[in-house]
């Protein structure tokens, strides 16, 4: 008896020092990744590994939330699926708020998830609002099944996997459309002919020569908008890259942003430019708007995509149409989005 009495004795102190140093570890990981966040070092990785050390990062809640507002927006999107992995229910309120953002519907999904594991039984009637009337239906889904766990009908995985938050990056490819309608130019765009007429200077990247090193090359728009005095130019070169160029009547230029642009349009007010690339792991499309600045123009991000743009033009009736990897969505002078059906247009 005194044997065994010494060994279970020995055993519970063995465990009791392991629980120890677990939880002084995980304080002393969650303590550093919130140093990374303040520093602004790999936010979404950062993220990432906070949601992996699960309720223990609760202490990091408070930074998670100010992360919300980052001018970076796959960093809200990844703050906005943390706060539901570390428990943190004090951000129910804004993640609440969330579920009303119009400018990006990832963020938008991740709340909804986020709700679902909080089990915020406050967030349900606006996640029934949500499960009904959002126009893409992967966000639909995310508030059904967040309904479902608050009420005990379901569960997510205990453990955050890559998966969760890279989810947007392949969103919704079954959504693509099988049939492309018939798209003509609005006002001001420039036609095929007048687009082979000019060329602008484009930086793209010489890798001819070691080290590799940027150029200044003529460059052919494949989309042009007249604009008061010249034209806005853009052109996509895949992983490359691309541009959006003010070119002025006495041919000055003025480069506005570097991104593959696929489309420049008029849009009540507005002048957008259509966004994005799909390329090995990746899938991003967005919109932005521009507008007069100085003697140039700025720009701003207006509204996320459901991935990569493929086409963009107006059809018959005046609607502005975007066929992405993940959809296709017909856009309102206000930014709302309506999912593009094949029984909604007549098809080319």
């Amino acid at each position: 008896m005194e044997l065994g009495s010494t060994l279970f004795t020995a055993v519970g102190t063995f465990v009791r020092k392991n629980l120890t140093w677990g939880a002084q570890r995980r304080s002393f990981r969650t303590q550093e990744l919130i140093e990374k966040l303040k520093e602004g070092k790999d936010r979404e990785g950062s993220l990432r590994d906070l949601a992996k050390l699960g309720v223990h990062a609760r202490p990091a809640g408070v930074v998670v939330v100010e992360s919300l507002a980052s001018d970076d927006w796959e960093v809200r999107v990844a703050a906005t699926l943390t706060l539901g992995f570390i428990q943190y229910a004090e951000a129910t309120d804004v993640l609440i708020s969330q579920l009303a953002e119009v400018s990006d519907w990832r963020r938008v999904r991740a709340s909804a998830r986020a709700l679902g594991r909080l089990h915020a039984e406050r967030a349900l009637r606006p996640l029934e609002r949500l499960a009904v009337g959002h126009w893409y239906p992967p966000v639909r889904e995310a508030a059904s099944q967040a309904i479902r766990v608050i009420r005990g009908e379901a569960s997510y995985p205990e453990e955050p996997s890559t998966s969760e938050f890279f989810w947007h990056v392949h969103r919704g490819e079954r959504l693509k459309v099988p049939s492309r309608p018939f798209l003509d130019l609005g006002p001001d765009e420039l036609p095929a002919i007048s687009l082979a007429q000019r060329i602008y200077a484009a930086k793209v990247l010489d890798t001819n020569e070691h080290p590799w090193r940027m150029k200044l090359v003529s460059q052919k728009p494949r989309c042009g908008l007249r604009v008061s005095d010249g034209y806005l130019l853009g052109d996509e070169r895949g992983e490359w890259g691309g541009e959006l160029v003010h070119q002025r009547d006495d041919a000055t230029e003025t480069h506005v942003f570097h991104r593959n642009v696929w489309g420049i349009h008029r849009l009540g007010p507005h002048i957008i430019v259509v966004t994005g690339l799909a390329h090995l792991g990746g899938n991003e499309g967005r919109l932005y708007r521009v507008f007069p600045q100085g003697e140039t123009f700025g720009a701003e991000f207006w509204r996320e995509l459901p991935g990569a743009p493929e086409c963009s033009g107006w059809l018959s009736d005046g609607r502005l149409y975007i066929e992405c990897l993940g959809g296709a969505v017909l856009v309102s002078p206000e930014g709302d989005f309506e999912l593009a059906e094949p029984d909604t247009f007549q098809a080319g």
